[in-house]
């Protein structure tokens, strides 16, 4: 009866223990995935703060990288090619001696009348020069061909009219002139600084493009047919509130614009914007004003909420 007794009242003494463990542990268990729950929701983050020297509002535009003007290299005489110094893609330069020619007046009688009298040197060879320096890209002929007065024996594209063709919109031609510099954007990513040349005296029937040609202003050869981008400054606002265009934040329907603001080291909040005039990389922002301390969000801020937790990872440019 004694040990029966002793049985009960240990599991009187078990049972609650047991309850007040899993209650114990339980809470543990929740704790653990409130903590995982939070720290999964710390947002990493690149920030920035605003510029105020300006922005530019500017076109860009697409551009080829042409020679507008190619060389013929033709024969004066009618005869036979004796020598060739020419070969497809060699750069030369004006003057060079390109083809030999010799009549068949001077192959049949040269040798003869030379021996008669050597001082009339009959039957030389004519030369053919270069007329502009530049890269051949054509070689119509072999030695020992057969040419006509006229014919086309090469082809020259001529150096000191390379440069990039770009098609502006005819409106857009108040904002070009004659000398202007402007940058070439090459598909590396890099740029070279080129001068406003000439405008091509015809607009395009269809799409009412009207070609301008822009001479590069270093000796860099780009490859022909090269797509390239242009920008051509339309206007400039100075001392203005600027941010990159990845702070930026709208609707769907672009009515409503914000930001992502710092308000510590840890946490982000909405703040709506009104902005300006904008370009490829920046936005002016008119409203609010915000201070050069202010730190701006630049990534990991898009489809958060109005207030976030964040960590910087790091400071944009």
């Amino acid at each position: 009866m004694n040990l029966i007794i002793g049985i009960q009242m240990k599991n009187k003494i078990t049972i609650p223990f047991i309850i007040v463990l899993f209650v114990m542990l339980l809470q543990s268990c929740k704790k653990q995935e409130a903590a995982t729950t939070e720290t999964e929701t710390i947002i990493p983050v690149t920030v920035t703060t605003i510029d105020t020297t300006g922005i530019d509002d500017y076109e860009e535009v697409s551009g080829t990288v042409s020679y507008i003007v190619k060389t013929p290299i033709k024969s004066i005489i009618t005869g036979y090619i004796t020598a060739v110094n020419a070969k497809t893609n060699d750069k030369v330069a004006k003057g060079k001696r390109l083809f030999s020619i010799k009549t068949k007046e001077a192959i049949a009688l040269g040798n003869d009348v030379n021996k008669l009298d050597p001082k009339l040197n009959f039957g030389s060879a004519v030369s053919i020069p270069s007329s502009s320096t530049g890269f051949i890209t054509a070689v119509n002929v072999e030695n020992g061909n057969y040419v006509q007065e006229g014919d086309v024996l090469a082809i020259i594209n001529d150096s000191n009219n390379y440069g990039v063709v770009i098609n502006v919109p005819f409106e857009l031609k108040k904002h070009i002139a004659i000398n202007q510099q402007l940058s070439i954007y090459l598909p590396d990513g890099t740029s070279i600084s080129a001068t406003v040349k000439q405008f091509i005296p015809a607009v395009d029937a269809s799409s009412q493009m009207q070609s301008v040609f822009l001479k590069m202003n270093s000796n860099e050869v780009l490859p022909e047919n090269l797509i390239v981008s242009v920008r051509i400054p339309k206007s400039n606002k100075s001392n203005i509130i600027t941010l990159p265009k990845a702070a930026i934040l709208s609707n769907e329907i672009e009515t409503n614009y914000w930001v992502m603001l710092l308000k510590n080291d840890s946490t982000a909040i909405k703040v709506p914007v009104q902005i300006g005039i904008k370009n490829q990389e920046r936005t002016e922002i008119i409203s609010p004003k915000f201070k050069a301390t202010d730190k701006i969000v630049t990534s990991g801020n898009y489809g958060v909420g109005d207030t976030i937790k964040v960590k910087i990872i790091k400071s944009a440019k």
